[in-house]
């Protein structure tokens, strides 16, 4: 059952840009109507719409981006320093995984760079596009943020005092955040992850797009304490997160993408290393105009 809309109008107008926000290299109308499910008529007029009022852009190819009025949903696109590249290279060539660097703001978060792992791609936002800042996003740069910003961060958890607190806890004697689904949700990470591996979220119905994240978040939001990181046992492993630090303080996090059902103790040691020691290379270079 398609979910309930209380003004179709306004949701078909949402589905477009929810689809122009999700991809860099724009879409045709063809391409927007059959990503929306809408009538290509509806589409133009969408588009010629949101042209009009600067929403959205048409570039020589007849292709459709977001337009400087939604400059808001995007980051300026700013080249990385020399060097990130090569780091988060080095990073997912080592560990067969994904990798995602993300500057943490006070109250968002915002991909500024990617690297996939072969065809492995790394699922969720695409580079540029923010979120607004809440547990457990940004885990790993919290223990050293003011009292201010943690607690503002804190109170976003679902037991502040135990599980936010706990969190940090793990993120100092660790030197990083290592997050699960579920036990019983493990196999359902490998499925979100092959779905997004075979089709992109670019090309997924916006609706469609949205639930598959969300319920990727919500099976990859559950953090290990520091005693199961310390056990031989085989766990499922979806993402872990480190600092990347810019003069003294961390304004940067990189995340590593395992997403992987069951990971012993020696590989869970493995990630945690390559990903401290891609953080460690990372601070070291001039992040701060990123």
């Amino acid at each position: 059952m398609a979910p309930r809309s209380y003004s179709p109008p306004t949701r078909r107008v949402v589905d477009v840009i929810g689809l122009l926000a999700g991809s860099d290299r724009g879409y045709t109308v063809a391409e927007v109507a059959k990503g929306t499910q809408l009538a290509r008529a509806t589409v133009s007029a969408v588009l010629a719409e949101l042209t009009d009022a600067e929403w959205a852009t048409r570039d020589g190819d007849l292709r459709y981006q977001l337009g400087p009025a939604l400059s808001g949903l995007r980051s300026e696109a700013v080249a990385p320093p020399v060097g990130v590249g090569d780091a988060l290279a080095a990073l997912a060539e080592r560990t067969d995984c994904g990798v995602t660097l993300s500057r943490i703001e006070p109250r968002r978060l915002t991909v500024v760079a990617k690297h996939h792992a072969g065809t492995r791609i790394v699922p969720g936002l695409a580079v540029g596009q923010r979120i607004p800042l809440a547990y457990p996003a940004g885990a790993a740069v919290m223990p050293w943020r003011d009292r201010a910003d943690r607690d503002t961060w804190l109170a976003t958890a679902p037991d502040p005092r135990r599980t936010g607190a706990g969190l940090l806890r793990t993120v100092r004697d660790f030197g990083c955040a290592v997050f699960r689904p579920t036990a019983d949700d493990a196999g359902l990470v490998d499925v979100l992850a092959d779905l997004l591996d075979v089709v992109g979220t670019d090309v997924l119905q916006p609706q469609l797009r949205d639930r598959v994240l969300r319920q990727l978040a919500s099976l990859t939001s559950r953090p290990y304490t520091a005693a199961e990181l310390r056990s031989d046992v085989a766990l499922p492993v979806s993402y872990l997160t480190a600092p990347v630090f810019d003069d003294a303080l961390p304004g940067f996090e990189v995340q590593l993408a395992p997403l992987r059902a069951a990971v012993d103790g020696a590989q869970r040691a493995a990630y945690i290393d390559a990903l401290r020691e891609a953080a460690g290379a990372l601070s070291e270079l001039s992040l701060a105009r990123v």
